[in-house]
């Protein structure tokens, strides 16, 4: 059976998003990826490969002078470029030492960092006010991914736009097969996960029809690869593959004829929206 067929088949199980976290889980998450993160996400090689598939999408609205969120910026991997374009930057986490490690990539620049975490900048940072809100590979982490999405949409301007990304529920299936992990697979597919969330691509389009967003732009982010525990590492993974090699995967995991067959099993889905007031 073809990786689409699997797809095709599975998504429709799936049919609601049910906020499943506990308090646990989210601590748990919030020293995981925050506290104790895994790498830098600004210098490892495999990040830096998927760099470049979100930056194609965002470099267009990275507009001089224009004013930007970026929700969990992490080591700046998009706070970097968005200064130097000369952007005027918000920048949030919950972790002083990355912003002394942006600061270093660009000494002259005059971001605003916040040390707090998604729902303190929501509820403290000015509302109708931003140009771009960035809110990249957090989501999945955090409960009621519908409700972020509203509350975030508040911070931008009238046609400002934010770019979200999501998981997969492919990515999670195929990631809990490799690990024999069926009980997970069944909590995935019916939405009762208590650690992550995960929307197809149908339901993406759906969270931000409720919320009021037009949709720009949907777009899969490492269709064919991963690293660390993702399945697709064992296929391609960029870490461990030379510049020609990174070169001919970035052509085929940008291919947007593939996106219809491949897109509902990538790492993440990016979507850009636009903010509309009525």
């Amino acid at each position: 059976m073809k990786q689409n067929e699997i797809c095709q088949i599975i998504l429709p199980l799936n049919t609601k998003i049910i906020d499943s976290m506990t308090l646990f889980v989210r601590i748990q998450n919030f020293i995981k990826y925050k506290l104790v993160p895994p790498h830098n996400m600004f210098k490892h090689k495999a990040e830096r490969f998927y760099f470049e598939e979100y930056y194609r999408i965002i470099q267009p609205y990275l507009i001089k002078d224009n004013k930007l969120l970026d929700i969990g910026c992490q080591n700046g991997r998009f706070t970097v470029p968005a200064a130097k374009a000369g952007m005027t930057i918000t920048s949030t986490d919950i972790k002083k030492t990355y912003f002394s490690f942006i600061e270093k990539q660009i000494p002259a620049s005059h971001i605003d960092f916040r040390l707090e975490g998604i729902d303190e900048s929501m509820d403290l940072l000015p509302k109708s006010h931003y140009d771009v809100v960035l809110c990249l590979e957090l989501l999945y982490n955090l409960p009621s991914p519908l409700e972020k999405i509203k509350r975030l949409s508040e911070l931008a301007q009238n046609n400002g736009v934010l770019c979200i990304s999501h998981r997969t529920i492919g990515y999670y299936l195929y990631r809990f097969i490799k690990e024999n992990d069926f009980e997970n697979i069944e909590k995935i597919l019916n939405g009762t996960h208590p650690d992550y969330n995960a929307q197809s691509i149908e339901q993406i389009r759906q969270m931000y029809h409720s919320a009021g967003l037009k949709i720009e732009s949907i777009t899969p982010i490492g269709m064919f690869s991963g690293f660390g525990k993702d399945a697709f590492s064992q296929i391609a993974n960029p870490k461990k593959q030379n510049k020609k090699q990174n070169t001919s995967l970035l052509s085929l995991e940008t291919n947007n004829e593939l996106f219809d067959m491949f897109g509902n099993c990538a790492r993440y889905i990016l979507v850009v929206a636009k903010k509309i007031n009525s």
